[in-house]
Protein backbone atom coordinates (compact mmCIF):
# COMPACT_ATOMS: atom_id res chain seq x y z
CA UNK A 1 0.00 0.00 0.00
CA UNK A 2 2.03 2.96 0.82
CA UNK A 3 5.95 2.53 0.82
CA UNK A 4 7.70 3.38 4.73
CA UNK A 5 10.99 3.67 5.65
CA UNK A 6 11.33 2.66 9.54
CA UNK A 7 13.93 4.17 11.84
CA UNK A 8 14.28 2.50 14.49
CA UNK A 9 15.87 4.48 17.30
CA UNK A 10 14.78 2.44 20.34
CA UNK A 11 18.11 1.34 20.83
CA UNK A 12 20.39 4.25 19.33
CA UNK A 13 21.34 7.60 20.67
CA UNK A 14 19.10 10.71 20.20
CA UNK A 15 18.87 12.80 16.83
CA UNK A 16 18.11 16.36 16.71
CA UNK A 17 14.75 17.52 15.44
CA UNK A 18 16.28 19.14 12.74
CA UNK A 19 18.10 16.25 11.58
CA UNK A 20 15.14 13.89 11.89
CA UNK A 21 12.90 16.91 10.13
CA UNK A 22 15.66 17.19 6.92
CA UNK A 23 15.93 13.48 6.69
CA UNK A 24 12.37 13.21 6.23
CA UNK A 25 12.15 15.63 3.70
CA UNK A 26 14.81 14.44 1.60
CA UNK A 27 14.34 10.62 1.77
CA UNK A 28 10.33 11.21 1.42
CA UNK A 29 11.03 13.67 -1.53
CA UNK A 30 12.26 10.80 -3.21
CA UNK A 31 10.09 7.79 -5.27
CA UNK A 32 11.29 5.24 -2.32
CA UNK A 33 8.56 6.06 0.20
CA UNK A 34 5.82 8.44 1.33
CA UNK A 35 6.84 8.88 4.94
CA UNK A 36 9.66 7.96 7.27
CA UNK A 37 8.38 6.65 10.22
CA UNK A 38 10.76 6.77 13.47
CA UNK A 39 10.64 4.52 16.74
CA UNK A 40 11.88 5.85 19.67
CA UNK A 41 10.60 3.94 23.66
CA UNK A 42 8.04 5.21 25.49
CA UNK A 43 7.27 5.79 29.20
CA UNK A 44 3.28 4.92 27.83
CA UNK A 45 2.72 2.23 25.47
CA UNK A 46 4.98 -0.67 23.71
CA UNK A 47 6.44 2.19 21.58
CA UNK A 48 6.24 5.76 20.68
CA UNK A 49 5.87 6.29 16.45
CA UNK A 50 6.66 9.38 14.75
CA UNK A 51 5.81 10.06 11.02
CA UNK A 52 7.94 12.65 9.27
CA UNK A 53 6.77 13.82 5.28
CA UNK A 54 8.11 15.34 2.44
CA UNK A 55 6.89 18.80 3.54
CA UNK A 56 9.25 18.96 6.27
CA UNK A 57 6.74 18.76 8.88
CA UNK A 58 5.87 16.05 11.67
CA UNK A 59 2.60 14.35 10.89
CA UNK A 60 0.25 14.25 13.82
CA UNK A 61 -0.74 10.53 12.20
CA UNK A 62 -0.89 7.78 9.71
CA UNK A 63 -2.54 4.60 9.61
CA UNK A 64 -1.44 2.84 7.37
CA UNK A 65 1.97 3.61 8.92
CA UNK A 66 -0.04 2.60 12.74
CA UNK A 67 -0.62 -0.93 10.85
CA UNK A 68 2.96 -1.59 10.02
CA UNK A 69 4.39 -0.41 13.25
CA UNK A 70 1.79 -2.39 15.32
CA UNK A 71 2.44 -5.86 13.36
CA UNK A 72 6.38 -5.44 13.68
CA UNK A 73 5.66 -4.63 17.60
CA UNK A 74 3.49 -7.61 17.62
CA UNK A 75 6.16 -9.38 16.36
CA UNK A 76 8.97 -8.57 18.45
CA UNK A 77 6.77 -9.53 21.64
CA UNK A 78 5.11 -12.33 20.71
CA UNK A 79 1.64 -10.70 21.55
CA UNK A 80 -1.55 -10.43 19.27
CA UNK A 81 -2.51 -6.84 20.94
CA UNK A 82 -0.39 -3.65 21.39
CA UNK A 83 -0.41 -0.05 22.59
CA UNK A 84 0.97 2.67 20.13
CA UNK A 85 2.14 6.39 21.04
CA UNK A 86 1.80 9.22 18.54
CA UNK A 87 1.22 12.36 18.81
CA UNK A 88 -2.79 12.50 18.22
CA UNK A 89 -2.33 10.22 21.29
CA UNK A 90 -2.00 6.41 22.79
CA UNK A 91 -3.76 3.72 19.96
CA UNK A 92 -4.13 0.35 20.33
CA UNK A 93 -4.05 -2.83 17.21
CA UNK A 94 -4.73 -6.32 17.82
CA UNK A 95 -3.92 -9.41 15.14
CA UNK A 96 -6.82 -10.50 13.25
CA UNK A 97 -5.65 -13.76 11.46
CA UNK A 98 -3.27 -12.74 9.33
CA UNK A 99 -3.53 -9.25 9.42
CA UNK A 100 -3.94 -6.29 11.87
CA UNK A 101 -6.60 -3.75 13.24
CA UNK A 102 -5.41 -0.24 14.24
CA UNK A 103 -7.82 1.87 16.15
CA UNK A 104 -8.00 5.33 14.46
CA UNK A 105 -10.50 7.31 16.39
CA UNK A 106 -13.67 9.04 15.70
CA UNK A 107 -14.44 10.72 12.42
CA UNK A 108 -15.12 14.04 12.70
CA UNK A 109 -17.08 16.22 9.95
CA UNK A 110 -15.26 19.91 9.79
CA UNK A 111 -16.74 23.11 9.19
CA UNK A 112 -16.06 25.07 6.10
CA UNK A 113 -16.27 27.69 3.93
CA UNK A 114 -18.13 25.99 0.69
CA UNK A 115 -17.58 29.25 -1.35
CA UNK A 116 -13.94 27.62 -1.50
CA UNK A 117 -14.78 24.44 -3.24
CA UNK A 118 -17.29 25.76 -5.22
CA UNK A 119 -16.32 24.28 -8.53
CA UNK A 120 -15.33 20.85 -7.00
CA UNK A 121 -17.97 17.99 -6.11
CA UNK A 122 -17.27 17.95 -2.23
CA UNK A 123 -18.93 15.42 -0.23
CA UNK A 124 -16.93 16.21 2.85
CA UNK A 125 -14.31 17.66 5.17
CA UNK A 126 -13.31 14.53 7.49
CA UNK A 127 -10.82 14.38 9.79
CA UNK A 128 -9.81 10.81 10.62
CA UNK A 129 -6.79 11.50 12.39
CA UNK A 130 -5.85 13.68 9.22
CA UNK A 131 -7.97 16.04 7.38
CA UNK A 132 -9.10 15.02 4.14
CA UNK A 133 -11.42 16.81 1.86
CA UNK A 134 -13.62 13.92 0.19
CA UNK A 135 -14.70 14.55 -3.31
CA UNK A 136 -17.15 13.11 -5.50
CA UNK A 137 -16.12 11.83 -8.90
CA UNK A 138 -15.53 15.07 -10.76
CA UNK A 139 -16.29 15.65 -14.24
CA UNK A 140 -12.96 16.67 -15.10
CA UNK A 141 -11.14 13.19 -14.52
CA UNK A 142 -12.45 10.09 -16.79
CA UNK A 143 -12.45 7.24 -13.87
CA UNK A 144 -10.11 5.43 -11.57
CA UNK A 145 -7.69 4.07 -13.71
CA UNK A 146 -6.57 7.67 -15.11
CA UNK A 147 -2.60 8.86 -15.50
CA UNK A 148 -1.35 9.49 -12.16
CA UNK A 149 0.05 12.83 -13.39
CA UNK A 150 -3.50 13.75 -14.62
CA UNK A 151 -5.28 12.95 -11.06
CA UNK A 152 -2.18 15.27 -9.84
CA UNK A 153 -2.79 17.90 -11.81
CA UNK A 154 -6.45 17.92 -10.60
CA UNK A 155 -6.02 17.86 -6.81
CA UNK A 156 -2.75 20.00 -7.18
CA UNK A 157 -4.41 23.57 -6.06
CA UNK A 158 -6.64 22.19 -3.35
CA UNK A 159 -4.93 21.19 -0.24
CA UNK A 160 -4.61 24.73 0.53
CA UNK A 161 -7.63 26.04 -0.33
CA UNK A 162 -8.85 25.45 3.03
CA UNK A 163 -7.62 27.39 6.14
CA UNK A 164 -5.75 24.38 8.09
CA UNK A 165 -2.32 24.36 8.84
CA UNK A 166 -0.54 22.08 6.28
CA UNK A 167 -3.35 21.97 4.25
CA UNK A 168 -5.47 18.88 3.76
CA UNK A 169 -4.96 15.44 1.88
CA UNK A 170 -7.80 14.89 -0.79
CA UNK A 171 -9.19 11.91 -1.65
CA UNK A 172 -11.65 11.17 -4.51
CA UNK A 173 -14.41 8.59 -4.34
CA UNK A 174 -14.66 7.43 -8.38
CA UNK A 175 -17.41 4.84 -7.41
CA UNK A 176 -19.44 3.30 -4.55
CA UNK A 177 -21.37 0.10 -4.30
CA UNK A 178 -22.84 -1.13 -1.57
CA UNK A 179 -20.41 -0.99 1.69
CA UNK A 180 -17.64 -0.36 -1.04
CA UNK A 181 -16.20 2.61 -1.78
CA UNK A 182 -13.06 3.21 -4.58
CA UNK A 183 -10.91 5.64 -4.39
CA UNK A 184 -7.82 7.43 -5.10
CA UNK A 185 -5.75 9.83 -2.60
CA UNK A 186 -3.30 13.10 -2.90
CA UNK A 187 -1.47 13.24 -0.09
CA UNK A 188 -0.50 16.95 1.66
CA UNK A 189 3.11 15.49 3.16
CA UNK A 190 4.17 14.88 0.29
CA UNK A 191 1.97 16.68 -2.52
CA UNK A 192 1.69 14.05 -4.89
CA UNK A 193 -0.66 10.88 -4.79
CA UNK A 194 0.05 7.90 -3.19
CA UNK A 195 -0.94 4.45 -3.99
CA UNK A 196 -2.99 3.60 -0.45
CA UNK A 197 -3.99 6.25 2.70
CA UNK A 198 -5.41 4.43 5.79
CA UNK A 199 -7.05 8.16 7.16
CA UNK A 200 -7.89 8.53 3.44
CA UNK A 201 -9.79 5.28 3.53
CA UNK A 202 -11.62 5.89 7.07
CA UNK A 203 -12.63 9.13 6.11
CA UNK A 204 -14.39 8.74 2.81
CA UNK A 205 -16.02 5.79 4.30
CA UNK A 206 -17.49 8.06 6.60
CA UNK A 207 -18.02 11.03 4.40
CA UNK A 208 -20.23 8.31 1.74
CA UNK A 209 -22.29 6.37 4.47
CA UNK A 210 -21.93 8.50 7.64
CA UNK A 211 -21.93 7.38 11.16
CA UNK A 212 -23.50 4.33 11.20
CA UNK A 213 -25.92 3.04 14.56
CA UNK A 214 -24.07 0.09 15.94
CA UNK A 215 -21.03 -2.09 14.78
CA UNK A 216 -20.48 -2.26 10.62
CA UNK A 217 -17.88 -3.37 8.25
CA UNK A 218 -16.89 -1.51 4.80
CA UNK A 219 -14.28 -2.36 2.43
CA UNK A 220 -11.99 0.28 0.59
CA UNK A 221 -10.10 -0.58 -2.54
CA UNK A 222 -7.29 2.12 -3.89
CA UNK A 223 -4.69 1.69 -6.48
CA UNK A 224 -2.27 0.05 -3.45
CA UNK A 225 -4.59 -2.59 -2.55
CA UNK A 226 -7.98 -3.07 -0.12
CA UNK A 227 -8.45 -2.03 3.25
CA UNK A 228 -11.20 -3.08 5.87
CA UNK A 229 -12.76 -0.74 7.71
CA UNK A 230 -14.65 -1.54 10.85
CA UNK A 231 -16.78 1.00 13.22
CA UNK A 232 -17.50 -0.77 16.53
CA UNK A 233 -20.15 2.09 17.78
CA UNK A 234 -17.77 4.33 18.78
CA UNK A 235 -14.64 4.02 17.15
CA UNK A 236 -13.27 4.05 13.17
CA UNK A 237 -10.53 1.07 13.03
CA UNK A 238 -8.07 0.02 10.02
CA UNK A 239 -7.84 -3.71 8.94
CA UNK A 240 -5.52 -4.60 6.41
CA UNK A 241 -1.75 -6.66 6.09
CA UNK A 242 1.03 -5.06 6.53
CA UNK A 243 4.42 -6.54 4.30
CA UNK A 244 8.11 -6.08 5.54
CA UNK A 245 9.55 -5.67 1.93
CA UNK A 246 13.50 -5.05 3.05
CA UNK A 247 16.05 -3.86 5.91
CA UNK A 248 18.86 -1.81 5.74
CA UNK A 249 21.07 0.65 8.22
CA UNK A 250 21.52 4.96 8.70
CA UNK A 251 25.07 4.95 7.86
CA UNK A 252 27.04 9.17 8.44
CA UNK A 253 22.87 10.28 7.33
CA UNK A 254 22.42 8.31 4.95
CA UNK A 255 19.76 5.71 4.35
CA UNK A 256 21.13 2.47 2.65
CA UNK A 257 18.98 -0.22 1.34
CA UNK A 258 18.97 -3.12 -1.03
CA UNK A 259 17.22 -1.77 -3.86
CA UNK A 260 17.92 -4.04 -6.67
CA UNK A 261 15.21 -6.53 -4.41
CA UNK A 262 13.03 -4.08 -3.94
CA UNK A 263 11.88 -2.87 -7.29
CA UNK A 264 9.30 -4.89 -7.89
CA UNK A 265 7.34 -3.31 -5.33
CA UNK A 266 7.78 -0.04 -6.20
CA UNK A 267 5.78 -0.78 -10.06
CA UNK A 268 2.85 0.30 -10.76
CA UNK A 269 -0.78 -1.31 -10.04
CA UNK A 270 -2.36 -2.88 -12.86
CA UNK A 271 -5.97 -0.92 -13.56
CA UNK A 272 -8.64 -2.66 -11.13
CA UNK A 273 -12.58 -1.99 -10.57
CA UNK A 274 -14.75 -2.04 -7.85
CA UNK A 275 -16.53 -4.95 -9.13
CA UNK A 276 -13.06 -6.95 -9.59
CA UNK A 277 -11.82 -6.09 -6.27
Amino acid sequence: MNHFIVLDLRETGEFSEEFLLDLGSKISSSPLCDDMLVLQPSKVADVRLRIFGADGLEADFCANGLLYVSSKIGDELGRDAVTIEMPTGVRRASRVGDAWQAEVGEAERLEFDPALCKNFPVIGLIRAGEPHLVLGLPEALPGFNIDRREFEQYCRPLPDLLDIPGGVNVTVVFQQQDDRVLIRTYERGVRRHTLSCGTGSVAATAAVFGTPDGPRRFHVCSPGGMHSIYFDGGHWHLIARPVRIGSGFLRDGQVCLPLEQLQHYYAEPRPISLTEA
